[in-house]
């Protein structure tokens, strides 16, 4: 990819980062690389997030290295769609996106599989204007 197609593919990622971070109940939506790295997206203003900045790099090589080994499988199960984690406080939505994984953070009663297929029409919307 060159640096114009980069450029374009990094604007339309946080668009959608940005569309997602603005539903409803959505705390946070970004694109975390292979090594941990967010490379688009963030969380939504005037959300305090629950874990300082070395504890949220620290999780997202976790989900980075998590989403990674998923692969391993996809021979024998297909490959991998989307997952999600209810917790107390926060519920989780990871899918991969191109070379990415989407992860969404968003409050605890959130419907994470009609979340999962909103999304998944907001990709479908763009997939031709991007590597999704």
């Amino acid at each position: 990819m060159n640096v114009v197609q980069e450029e374009r593919n990094s604007t339309l990622m946080q668009k959608l980062c940005d569309k997602v971070r603005n539903l409803e109940n959505v705390r946070f939506a970004g694109l975390i690389s292979n090594f941990g790295n967010l490379y688009a997206g963030g969380f939504k203003e005037g959300v305090t997030p629950y874990e300082n900045n070395e504890r949220r790099r620290s999780m997202y090589m976790k989900f980075a290295l998590e989403s990674n080994f998923r692969k391993e499988f996809d021979d024998s199960f297909g490959t991998f769609n989307y997952s999600t984690i209810h917790r107390e406080k926060t519920s989780i939505l990871t899918m991969n996106i191109c070379n990415y994984l989407f992860l969404v953070f968003t409050e605890p009663d959130v419907d994470l599989d009609a979340l999962a297929n909103k999304i998944k029409s907001m990709i479908n919307e763009n997939k031709n204007e991007c590597c999704y």
